[in-house]
């Protein structure tokens, strides 16, 4: 009878949940490198299949590159940003103002160079305003970046008036188009940011603070030096994010940013990073992950699929990637979230 117990019980202890099961999954460091590809690759097949073909036409894989690009630039650089535990919002209002302050410079000044150097100069000052609020203010970045929002959309209106859009010269925008400019600046920031976050003391420290900021605290790691560098570094990004935004249109509206916030969070998690930073951050996971959201964007719209809809569908997706994805302290204190 006892010898039946133990092995029942043996049974018992050794059957897993589906929560365990899951955790086992998503815990496999083959998972987060996989599962990225496998998503973009079926999700293209989907929409391939459902467009008959369209899905695949030039000017469509143009469209989703040219938007990938934007979208990728400011994910690779808010990823310090989510490294150390951070979270911030504000990212489509503050491309939204530095286009139209870069707009403005060009129109001023006709020089192509003071519009690319005055709109990755806003874009860093308002990122560093974000942290200097947090920093210093002791208010989360969060809740900065919510207050932010409204009032950097608010003077990009005032800028714009009431016409509601800057028109750039087209002839500019096709300068930049022709010369390569927005791959070459983009590839030379995302390796210039991979090198920094893997391959420098930097990049350490802030996915230590991530991962757990009283234990980092006790090494003697610097908090606000390492916010300080992940917005500025995150500055850039934007910055040059809006200048691609604006080669794409010509122009500046008061829309340029929207929905980007919600686009970076996607292309994150969707790449294979965590949004509440630690040992699993990387700075490559923006790259893939802006892919899936671009083609999930146009494949949805092709097959007829409403804005509103598709709002939804982004935020359920979402949702499940960061609960699949977000890791769990057990042991160990960790930074507090909200």
């Amino acid at each position: 009878m006892e010898a039946t117990k133990q092995t029942k019980m043996t049974k018992e202890d050794l059957h897993l949940s589906w929560k365990d099961k899951l955790n086992i999954i998503r815990d496999n460091r083959y998972f987060l490198m996989l599962f990225p590809i496998v998503m973009l690759a079926v999700m293209i097949l989907i929409f391939g299949v459902a467009t008959a073909g369209r899905f695949f036409k030039l000017s469509v894989m143009k469209g989703i590159l040219s938007q990938a690009i934007i979208i990728g630039t400011c994910a690779t650089g808010v990823a310090f940003i989510y490294s150390n535990g951070n979270l911030d919002i504000s990212i489509g209002a503050v491309l939204g103002l530095a286009a139209t302050l870069g707009v403005k410079a060009y129109n001023v000044t006709q020089s192509v160079v003071v519009m690319i150097l005055a709109t990755v100069a806003v874009a860093l000052g308002l990122m560093a305003f974000n942290c200097t609020m947090s920093v210093v203010c002791n208010i989360k970045t969060i809740t900065v970046a919510i207050v932010v929002t409204q009032i950097y959309g608010a003077i990009s209106t005032l800028l714009i008036g009431g016409s509601g859009k800057i028109d750039l010269a087209m002839s500019v925008a096709a300068m930049l188009e022709d010369d390569g400019f927005r791959y070459v600046a983009f590839f030379g920031y995302f390796i210039f940011c991979v090198v920094i976050y893997h391959f420098t003391r930097v990049g350490r420290e802030l996915r230590f603070l991530g991962g757990n900021e009283n234990c980092a605290a006790q090494t003697g790691i610097s908090n606000s030096r390492a916010t300080y560098i992940s917005f500025l570094m995150t500055g850039v990004g934007v910055g040059l994010a809006a200048v691609f935004s604006v080669i794409n249109v010509s122009a500046v509206s008061v829309e340029t940013g929207s929905g980007l916030g919600m686009d970076v969070m996607l292309a994150t998690v969707l790449g294979g990073m965590s949004i509440f930073g630690g040992s699993r951050s990387n700075a490559y996971a923006g790259l893939l992950g802006a892919l899936t959201v671009a083609a999930l964007n146009k494949g949805l719209l092709m097959v007829g699929v409403s804005s509103a809809f598709i709002q939804g569908i982004r935020g359920v997706i979402f949702l499940l990637l960061v609960w699949m994805n977000s890791e769990r302290q057990n042991l160990l204190p960790s930074r507090v979230q909200f």
